[in-house]
């Protein structure tokens, strides 16, 4: 079994690297350690023992602290790729921010699917809620890796609905469900407040029923998945348990 002088970290990373022979390119770095990387390259043109410059990106919205550019010198020269080796200490800092990457994602241990739920609203306020095997919730799908979630819940609803003027509002609330030992099954589920024009609406097969739903009586006679989908409607529809209101809109 092959020993590594130096332990190695399996998560994907962008970076940016420079050299005479290709310019500035950006790059999928994978397989780092303290003493170097591997970055993915069709057909590299670089001969080993030259020196490039690379520079961590950050590729999503969440705060990191800047990354230095670091030089690096080429080791290795595969089909597919080239391997790196740091060569000063100050190569040293782009380690520590790979690290606490590491440490804030938890890589290896959590795992989520995100599942997108519509709490619609529609012009007259009622709320949309629809039924699967015999229970009760607000519509939705999980979101594919890569989706702007906007486009995805606006284009899951227009095509389950023929919902048009849609907007979305604000985030009503988050819940996470752990994967009971398997980490594929965990979920984070998160309700958007959605407005939508409701006159051209029909519904998709997938689902039984439905009803709109704008008072106490609609919500409580009802069997809900989970008692917190309960709460997030009557939060938006302004209800108090206890006291009744309008007459709701029911389709079985």
């Amino acid at each position: 079994m092959e020993k590594r002088q130096h332990p190695r970290i399996q998560l994907p990373l962008l970076v940016e690297l420079q050299h005479p022979a290709f310019g500035k390119t950006r790059s999928i770095a994978r397989d780092v350690s303290e003493g170097g990387v591997f970055v993915h390259m069709e057909n590299p043109t670089i001969k080993p023992g030259a020196k490039l410059k690379l520079t961590l990106l950050n590729p999503t919205d969440v705060e990191n602290p800047p990354t230095p550019t670091v030089e690096m010198v080429v080791r290795r020269v595969e089909d597919n790729g080239i391997g790196l080796e740091f060569v000063n200490k100050t190569s040293r800092h782009l380690w520590q921010s790979v690290e606490r990457l590491r440490e804030e994602l938890e890589v290896g241990r959590d795992y989520f699917q995100v599942y997108q739920s519509a709490v619609v609203l529609n012009e007259t306020q009622q709320i949309l809620l629809v039924q699967q095997h015999g229970k009760w919730m607000f519509p939705g799908e999980y979101l594919i890796v890569g989706e702007d979630w906007q486009s995805a819940i606006k284009g899951f609803l227009a095509s389950n609905f023929s919902l048009k003027d849609i907007v979305a509002d604000k985030i009503l609330a988050l819940d996470s469900t752990g994967g009971n030992g398997l980490p594929e099954a965990a979920v984070l589920k998160v309700f958007h407040l959605m407005h939508a024009n409701s006159k051209s609406f029909t519904i998709a097969e997938r689902y039984k029923s439905y009803r709109w739903v704008s008072n106490r009586r609609g919500l409580e006679e009802i069997t809900f998945v989970s008692s917190n989908l309960r709460q997030i409607a009557r939060d938006v529809l302004g209800v108090n348990v206890g006291k009744d209101s309008d007459v709701d809109s029911d389709v079985d």
